[in-house]
């Protein structure tokens, strides 16, 4: 048996022991610093005086206490919020089974495809190179740079339902396109200049409620603006048209299915007309509104993928809402016939596809298909870029298409 080695070690224990007894032996400094106090007039107490330990035990006063809670109440009759009179609502995260001709037989509103007003188009002009650079390189620290992660939603495959793929984390899809909105308008206040940025104000996740009658029934749309650029004076009216072109172009007919087909029927809500507003303000007016599109959190009732149709009705009533609840604030809730129309312009993105599009609002009349009407102007499906992310561990931004630009800073530019 072969001996270990002997280590020779040292306990400190003495050593710690014997630094504790000679530092209890230590005479304190003596540094006048309480004849300086008094002389200048602070008082100096003893800390055992402030640091003394009241007597007995601390009395606690339980009436403040709400033992029982309140338990939410139920959602049937007895609802304070319950109506026999049942409302249609939609909401942020709602589809239209029918998309976008339901959007206008909602709205009685007329369609001008793959155009938009002529004092926009004439705004869209071509801008230096060096903005376009500085847009690739918005879109890297957005898309792909950030360093902020999260866990993604759930990878699913339709052919393989079952199959339970690894989550992932990364950057979501709201947060890519929060940062380069912001980012992209702050370029087109810099390219602009003080002149036009002292007209405008940003204002984040705002509510607009819009309650109406149609056809005997109560709707109300209750929407989320996640950014909205408002301005000092409203945008001038986009389009006057002959009413023999506007008769010309007729309204979606759904027969047999009703305009409301697919919109939630709920019989406890509060009617509210939400602006984000007073009128008293400066800036008062909405000019642009912002939709982010979330995949994983907007989604049709039947748990098919959305169509294009869809996306575009969801961009059509977000404008609505914004230009109906604009035209209450100004003109009173019981307006129907608006002294002149108000005109929003919506961009609709996932963070790589931008829908531009204008409304302009004529009437709140919208019962049946005759009579006047309200306009809605819009692009086709512009997108951002290609490929934008990590391939092969490589940061890769590709196929950067300059017209989003170019219209982004157009709508800006708009009075």
């Amino acid at each position: 048996m072969r001996l270990s080695q002997i280590l020779y070690k040292q306990h400190i224990g003495r050593q710690t022991r014997l630094m504790w007894y000679l530092q209890g032996k230590r005479t304190p400094v003596e540094t006048l610093t309480e004849k300086t106090l008094a002389a200048k007039g602070i008082q100096v107490l003893d800390p055992e005086d402030v640091l003394k330990k009241p007597h007995g035990k601390p009395k606690f006063d339980f009436t403040s206490l709400n033992l029982l809670e309140k338990r939410p109440p139920t959602r049937d009759k007895n609802h304070p919020d319950w109506h026999d009179r049942p409302c249609l609502t939609y909401k942020d995260n709602d589809l239209l089974t029918l998309g976008l001709p339901q959007a206008q037989d909602i709205t009685k509103t007329v369609v001008f495809e793959n155009q938009l007003p002529e004092a926009v188009e004439s705004l869209i002009e071509d801008i230096p190179e060096e903005y376009h650079n500085l847009a690739q390189k918005t879109i890297k620290t957005s898309v792909i740079f950030d360093a902020h992660q999260e866990l993604l939603p759930k990878v699913k495959d339709p052919n393989r339902p079952a199959f339970n793929f690894p989550r992932l984390m990364g950057i979501t899809d709201v947060r890519k396109i929060s940062n380069l909105s912001k980012k992209l308008i702050q370029l087109c206040e810099c390219i602009n200049g003080p002149e036009v940025s002292e007209t405008r104000s940003m204002l984040d996740n705002v509510l607009l409620s819009f309650p109406f009658e149609r056809e005997f029934d109560l709707h109300q749309f209750v929407l989320t603006m996640d950014m909205m650029l408002m301005c000092e004076k409203p945008l001038t009216p986009s389009g006057h048209f002959n009413e023999e072109v506007i008769n010309s172009m007729e309204i979606p007919n759904l027969h047999p299915l009703h305009c409301s087909i697919g919109l939630d029927e709920e019989n406890i809500y509060k009617l509210n007309n939400f602006h984000p507003l007073v009128s008293g303000y400066h800036k008062s007016h909405i000019h642009t509104i912002i939709a982010y599109y979330d995949p994983s959190k907007v989604k049709h009732k039947s748990e098919l993928s959305s169509t294009e149709s869809q996306t575009l009705g969801r961009a059509l009533l977000k404008a609505f809402t914004a230009a109906a609840s604009s035209a209450r604030q100004r003109f009173g809730l019981d307006v129907k016939e608006l002294p002149e129309p108000i005109t929003v312009q919506c961009i609709h993105s996932d963070g790589k596809w931008f829908y531009f599009s204008v409304y302009q609002l004529n009437t709140l009349d919208i019962e049946g298909k005759n009579g006047i009407k309200n306009y809605y102007w819009m692009l086709p499906k512009l997108d951002l870029y290609k490929v934008g992310g990590y391939v092969r561990g490589t940061p890769v931004l590709e196929g950067y298409n300059p017209e989003v630009l170019k219209t982004m800073l157009a709508f800006y530019r708009n009075n």
